[in-house]
């Protein structure tokens, strides 16, 4: 681990805090401006953070900082970087940013400014805190605490069952999360009773010798919190409800975002701390994975609401990155990570452009979109982009996480690699299907020819998500490049795999 010479990650938590502060005493009018303020200025630290990261070392921790919170207990906020932190913290101010660009041209968001940019605020600064916080305590704090924000997001400024959605999803997550709880009291507990210490450290709890029936309990209870949180078939049923009554930005977050905590955790936890459990375990968690991508894929054809259209898809999305993840291989675990930042991308353009129909139309019903080339041109073509791009097509941000996944299956068994595409080929038919109502259902007449095509700040948004899209799609090796030592130590040190 080496030490931060400047504070990244404390100054990328605290400063949306000093933001949100700003936001609740100024005027009302002026929220968003501090809001943007304060997002861009994260945006802009984490750039620098990238700069001044040693990218020939992305398996060593860097930018450590430390401060003892229970020191009887050993436990401290100690939070740092490698190569996958960094990854997900660079998506989450990015992410962040975009949301709060949107928000401001979002003809939905007019009451209670003060109480909407501050719950935006708050969330970056919590996710920050889940990806780089390698103590448990400190992590699981900064896990529940990204309920709070998103639940009064989806509560106060969601659609018609906003009230349903929001306590829908505080509950799934919450009640989840006690299993994470135990989890973590439990590990503790057992290296008590071996090093004669309670110790809450990333560090001080990998390599455990632990009994391999303890291990795979201990893999469960980690695994049922982070599965919900992903989610994917069967623990999904809270997530269409949350996306389809969220408002734009909320579904934006929660899509590119906050379902990645669960995915990262999965990796950094469940095979950092348990990777017995998961050499054991893989082969029934790559068929949920699977299972996963063709349920949600058919579920996904059969929505006429195009936020729950996307929800779905991203469930679907979700079992890609499972089950690449439990194949337990390099391009495996390569495929995992990459079609995490990818999803992040796609998602939240695709929520942006559900936010966009409704402001336009003031419905969810994609099949109202009929001919949309014809009147709004730049955004049929920016929205068939990132459809595209989602779909897995050579030159879009999700084609990398698709192809290393089936050679990874490739690498266990050719019947294995054919049920990956197979269940690719899926996920690819609702896409299609999407672009089909865009493209090639005509309308004469219709309410679109009286709406102007996309500008302002919708247009800069989409701009700012169609710039990694590409550049995630023509040249991997620059995000690749985050993670692949740190891909390849992980798996040396955990599977043994050279």
């Amino acid at each position: 681990m080496e030490k931060a010479s400047f504070p990244f990650i404390s100054m990328s938590i605290i400063i949306p805090i000093i933001a949100s502060i700003g936001v609740l005493i100024a005027k009302e009018r002026y929220a968003k401006y501090i809001a943007l303020f304060g997002t861009a200025l994260t945006f802009l630290i984490s750039l620098l953070a990238i700069s001044w990261f040693d990218f020939s070392k992305t398996n060593v921790v860097q930018f450590v900082e430390r401060y003892p919170i229970l020191s009887d207990f050993n436990v401290s906020l100690h939070l740092g970087m490698d190569g996958l932190s960094l990854l997900m913290y660079f998506l989450t101010t990015l992410i962040s940013l975009i949301a709060v660009i949107w928000s401001i041209g979002d003809e939905k968001i007019k009451d209670r400014l003060k109480e909407y940019y501050i719950a935006f605020l708050l969330t970056e600064s919590f996710v920050i805190g889940v990806f780089t916080s390698f103590d448990l305590v400190a992590f699981y704090v900064f896990y529940e605490l990204t309920l709070l924000p998103m639940l009064f997001v989806i509560g106060i400024w969601g659609y018609k069952l906003r009230l349903y959605s929001a306590y829908k999803f505080f509950i799934y997550i919450f009640i989840s999360s006690l299993f994470l709880l135990l989890g973590i009291a439990a590990l503790s507990v057992y290296h008590y009773s071996q090093k004669g210490s309670f110790s809450f450290n990333y560090f001080d709890l990998v390599g455990m010798h632990i009994p391999t029936g303890f291990e795979i309990f201990l893999f469960l209870l980690f695994f049922i919190a982070f599965a919900v949180k992903t989610p994917i078939v069967p623990f999904h049923t809270w997530l269409p409800d949350a996306h389809g009554e969220a408002p734009t930005a909320g579904s934006v977050v929660l899509a590119a975002v906050l379902l990645k905590m669960g995915t990262y955790a999965l990796v950094r936890f469940n095979l950092g701390l348990f990777p017995n459990a998961a050499e054991v375990l893989a082969p029934y968690l790559v068929a949920l994975g699977i299972y996963s991508i063709v349920m949600a894929s058919w579920m996904t054809i059969s929505q006429t609401n195009i936020k729950r259209f996307v929800a779905y898809s991203s469930v679907s999305h979700m079992g890609f990155v499972v089950t690449a993840m439990f194949l337990l291989n390099l391009q495996g675990l390569n495929a995992s990570i990459i079609e995490m930042f990818a999803h992040g991308l796609t998602s939240a353009g695709l929520f942006m452009v559900a936010g966009f129909i409704y402001n336009r139309l003031h419905t969810f019903n994609f099949v109202s979109l009929k001919g949309a080339i014809k009147f709004m041109p730049v955004f049929a073509v920016i929205t068939a982009t990132i459809a595209f791009a989602a779909m897995g097509l050579p030159g879009g941000s999700s084609f990398w996480g698709k192809f290393l996944t089936v050679v990874a299956a490739r690498e266990h068994n050719t019947p294995l690699a054919l049920l990956v595409l197979a269940a690719a080929f899926f996920s690819g038919v609702y896409v299609l299907y999407f672009v089909k109502t865009l493209y090639l259902d005509v309308r004469e007449e219709g309410i679109l020819k009286h709406f102007k095509d996309i500008k302002g700040y919708s247009l800069l948004a989409f701009v700012m998500i169609l710039i990694p899209i590409f550049i995630v799609g023509l040249f991997p090796s620059v995000f690749m490049n985050f993670f692949d030592e740190f891909v390849v130590s992980f798996l040396k040190s955990f599977f043994k795999i050279q």
